[in-house]
């Protein structure tokens, strides 16, 4: 009776709160359906919650959308938890106007004078339904919205109930597979997720080989948060924690192992008395308003891991086409010279674009037969991919360039292409049609002899003006050559001097090029994950200088690694970009960043190029150096974390502090050892 008699005073109370204890503003788009037909309607809400100003909001775009209503503004206030939500929401009732995977990018606004920027949403559009259209739903609380509401939470213990049975129940790591058969080359879709219904954190402490299969992931992290999902009749919270495309290499059964995660699970265990309660008074009153039993908190610590798939690959039929190099999918081909009439000698370019869906990255350039008297060079290649279908969808690119030897009319060959398609298990050919081109002389043949002439006595001033101007223009030439090589003068005992450029022109090829290996021929190659990397990933074995983001700039013009100066900055902060995406909550910025600076760090202390930015590079000279090896082990778990935080940035966005301050102390502490 006095905690209702007070309630008001209790929710006035709430609000008056220091601001830690309220959750952190969050601009999120959120619609009702995610897949619907031509003529349903659909209900998309902007929403920012905790936002104490907004300003100068942007709606997006519904290029691919009628607006039927809207913009309708609401707002309120939620306690889930027991930390208090207060938000404002724009809503829109909108309209397909075509199928297809239809995207509504994110609104934009100035939040607590921030700017801002809400996460799109991806929506399937079908056939029209076939139910009658219903009026436009009004506006409901974006809190209570399917894809932002919480399942019922299993976090209270009963007397007699046990925890372990308990986390068994409802926490669960899951590998979905879309096929568990499949042809070499044919792609596997595998999305590894957490389900649950408790209250916990979670981390990776392993992740899975995919030994036998070059993979592709299909989806980025854009800070949507879980979703809701229906698992055996009780729903769950669903974290996505990786989403690939794997396409097998060599046929056989394959294992993909079980990711693993650590998680910290709360429960209220109600059968001990409040009296005996570790939760603070305050916390005990936000109890008391969502109604929650009185009881003990308790944490537990598990070890969760997903349930190993075997997967079954086929070999491809024997009957494969001669020209066959293990393209899989569904294709059509393309192709033309760029000119028709070249003089002997010049080059020709003959653009072959491959279009379609399947294992696209794994194509190689078809190989050509050309007629005698053609050289032909490597093609060149590019790509043009959607990677979140399946099969991975798009184009790939082959610039071909030949040069003609004698003049004459030729008549060149198309270029033949296969593929095995794995709907009809079938192999299929196409080629593209042959075409005729014209050489005429080479441009380069012995100019004739000058015919001769007699100098007129009466020449006019001109002359004088042209050869003047010719003497004053070679003058200045040779006064910047050298300039221009004093100023680029290379250090003495460099290793690396100047060179003058390598030169484009390819190499030719004595024949036709070869076809590249097939599927079977890279059987004992093991894994080739292509998954995209970030641009804050560290260097790997082989990478080019210049490539990488992380690299950072190195002193003056022709100075290397070799040459860097003595001197170095010790107290250079390399952290002050990650610093500033910490305060910004940049959660992809802050992991870049720091890494980013700890291997300009190593570099600098070390004195490496960036092509030698390498683990075992720089855990050798370290220990050369007479680093202890504590402080290893420090570097190879925050290098580990930052791959984790890669892996799975949703699961891994509350620790920024803490690798922010491990980072700090692994440079501090090299740095006095390197002293």
């Amino acid at each position: 009776m006095l905690l209702r008699n007070f309630l008001p005073l209790l929710i006035a109370t709430i609000f008056l709160l220091p601001s830690k204890l309220v959750a952190q503003v969050s601009f999120s788009t959120i619609s009702d359906k995610q897949v619907i037909g031509l003529t349903d309607l659909l209900q998309v809400q902007f929403i920012a919650e905790n936002a104490t100003d907004i300003s100068d909001f942007q709606v997006p775009s519904f290029k691919d959308f009628t607006v039927m209503q809207g913009p309708i503004e609401t707002s309120g206030m939620s306690i889930i938890n027991g930390e208090v939500s207060r938000y404002r929401a724009l809503t829109y009732i909108l309209r397909p106007n075509k199928k297809g995977r239809l995207t509504i990018p994110g609104a934009t606004a100035t939040i607590n004078g921030k700017k801002m920027q809400s996460n799109q949403l991806r929506i399937e559009v079908g056939e029209a339904s076939t139910q009658p259209s219903h009026p436009a739903p009004r506006p409901v609380d974006p809190l209570a919205n399917p894809y932002r509401r919480q399942p019922q939470e299993e976090y209270m213990l009963q007397p007699g109930e046990s925890a372990t049975e308990k986390i068994k129940k409802n926490l669960l790591v899951v590998l979905d597979l879309d096929k568990t058969t499949a042809y070499v080359g044919e792609p596997i879709v595998a999305t590894y997720k957490l389900l649950t219904r408790l209250r916990s954190d979670s981390r990776i402490s392993k992740r899975p080989s995919l030994n036998g299969f070059s993979v592709y992931d299909m989806v980025e992290y854009d800070g949507s948060g879980p979703t809701i999902e229906v698992k055996d009749g009780k729903e769950y919270q669903s974290h996505l924690i990786r989403k690939t495309q794997l396409f097998p290499l060599q046929e056989g059964s394959f294992v993909l192992e079980p990711v693993e995660l650590e998680n910290n699970v709360r429960f209220l265990r109600t059968d001990q008395p409040r009296g005996n309660s570790n939760r603070s008074g305050l916390q005990r009153l936000i109890d008391d308003l969502m109604g929650e039993e009185p009881g003990v908190w308790e944490e537990h610590s598990v070890n969760i891991a997903s349930t190993p798939r075997t997967i079954t690959v086929l070999p491809l039929p024997d009957n494969a086409p001669a020209n066959f190099s293990g393209a899989v999918g569904q294709f059509t081909i393309k192709g033309k010279p760029a000119n028709a009439t070249v003089a002997a000698g010049e080059n020709i370019i003959y653009e072959l674009v491959i279009d379609g869906g399947g294992n696209i990255p794994l194509i190689n350039a078809p190989a050509w037969e050309l007629p005698e008297g053609f050289t032909l060079f490597d093609p060149t290649v590019k790509e043009e991919l959607d990677k979140t279908v399946s099969p991975m969808r798009g184009k790939k690119i082959f610039t071909y360039t030949f040069t003609p030897e004698r003049e004459g009319e030729y008549t060149v060959p198309g270029i033949a292409f296969s593929y095995f398609d794995p709907n009809s298990k079938t192999y299929k050919s196409l080629s593209t049609d042959s075409f005729s081109i014209t050489i005429t002389p080479a441009l380069n043949r012995p100019a004739s002899a000058p015919r001769e002439t007699v100098a007129s006595p009466n020449t006019d001033n001109s002359t004088y003006w042209i050869i003047g101007t010719g003497v004053l223009v070679m003058g200045l030439m040779v006064w910047l050559l050298l300039t221009k090589r004093k100023t680029r003068q290379t250090p003495a005992g460099s290793k690396y001097p100047g060179a003058d450029p390598a030169q484009n022109k390819p190499e030719p090829l004595s024949k036709p090029i070869p076809a590249q290996p097939t599927p079977e021929q890279v059987r004992t190659t093991g894994s080739h994950d292509n998954a995209p990397q970030s641009d804050w990933s560290t260097p790997k074995q082989g990478a080019v200088p210049g490539e990488e983001s992380l690299q950072p700039a190195r002193g003056t013009t022709g100075q290397t690694g070799a040459e860097l100066p003595k001197r170095i900055a010790t107290n250079k902060d390399y952290l002050t970009g990650a610093r500033t995406a910490l305060e910004q909550e940049d959660s992809a910025a802050f992991y870049k960043e720091v890494e980013s600076g700890l291997w300009q760090f190593l570099g600098d202390q070390l004195q490496l190029p960036p092509a030698s930015w390498q683990k075992e590079t720089v855990i050798r000279l370290l220990e050369k150096k007479g680093c202890s090896p504590e402080i290893n082990i420090m570097l190879n778990n925050i290098w580990q974390q930052y791959e984790w935080a890669r892996y799975a940035p949703s699961l891994h966005s509350g620790n920024q502090t803490r690798l922010m301050e491990e980072t700090e102390a692994v440079i501090r502490q090299i740095r006095d050892s390197l002293s």
